[in-house]
């Protein structure tokens, strides 16, 4: 598998699992084997004894599910409802683990993809990127990031702009990478309840970054641009997976405050009733005026 941050090879599936893979993740399975076995995370898949024993209701952050992560000295380990895993310290390469209890959890959203975002946000930082608890929606052929807990109307926005024509990255995680002074939001297979579009003809893996959006709730539809300080406030709490790490802190901070000097971050309250064109025109002119 190749996603943005990095190649991943999985090793132990078994053949149920292994197809089960490629067909939900056609477009970022690798036919290169050697190249993929070559750089990037070797994960091997494992059968547990059990499924661990936690209390979901602990791993709930900002509304968003977060499986429990452990530092030790050679990685993460990482336990969610039905799945343990292991991410190496340095997590562009070397081994990692995924095992579940049942041969057919591996490839449930709440296990596979889990252990995707938190590996990828990881190797975000070591590529001077973000990963954003946002929706991503491209507009006019350029990528809008509305990051927001949940709640925030990330869903329902998501709802108007497809309906409007929008192209959808995803409606609960994206992923932002620097490229020349500028940013790219990137394909990533993460999903919330809407989903995303980029499976349909003509999208492309990869679109320029226009703006951030701080999404919120509001008795009316109003916009302002915040300062450097507020935006790199307000997006590492939008920072799921590393934002609660202390070793990751300071890489953290310091992509973001490299991506909020070359990019607009805009605050925005808007209604449920609001159209996407009207928040879009807002939005523009915020953008404008600051």
């Amino acid at each position: 598998m190749t996603l943005p941050t990095g190649a991943i090879r999985f090793t132990g599936l078994s053949p149920r699992q292994a197809r089960s893979l490629m067909t939900t993740y056609a477009r970022f399975i690798s036919a290169d084997i050697p190249a993929v076995a070559a750089a990037g995370v070797t994960c091997a898949a494992h059968r547990l004894a059990a499924a661990p024993t936690i209390d979901p209701q602990t791993m709930t952050v900002e509304g968003l599910y977060t499986p429990l992560k452990l530092r030790q000295v050679d990685g993460f380990e990482i336990t969610g409802i039905n799945f343990t895993a292991k991410i190496p310290l340095t997590p562009d390469r070397g081994q990692a683990s995924l095992a579940v209890a049942r041969e057919e959890e591996l490839v449930l959203a709440n296990v596979i993809e889990n252990f995707l975002r938190i590996l990828s946000a990881h190797q975000a930082l070591v590529h001077g990127g973000l990963v954003l608890h946002s929706a991503g929606l491209v507009l006019d052929r350029q990528a809008w990031i509305f990051a927001g807990r949940s709640g925030a109307g990330k869903t329902t926005l998501t709802g108007k702009a497809h309906r409007a024509g929008a192209t959808v990255l995803s409606d609960d995680v994206n992923l932002l990478l620097p490229d020349k002074g500028a940013y790219h939001a990137y394909a990533v297979p993460f999903t919330g309840e809407f989903g995303r579009t980029l499976d349909h003809a003509g999208a492309d893996d990869a679109y320029p970054v226009a703006g951030v959006v701080l999404l919120e709730q509001g008795e009316q539809l109003a916009a302002h641009r915040v300062t450097s300080a507020v935006a790199t406030a307000r997006l590492m709490a939008h920072s799921p997976f590393v934002n609660t790490d202390e070793a990751a802190t300071e890489r953290l901070l310091e992509n973001l405050e490299r991506a909020v000097t070359h990019l607009p971050v805009i605050r925005l309250q808007n209604r449920r009733e609001d159209g996407i064109e009207d928040i879009m025109k807002i939005v523009k002119r915020a953008i404008a005026n600051g």
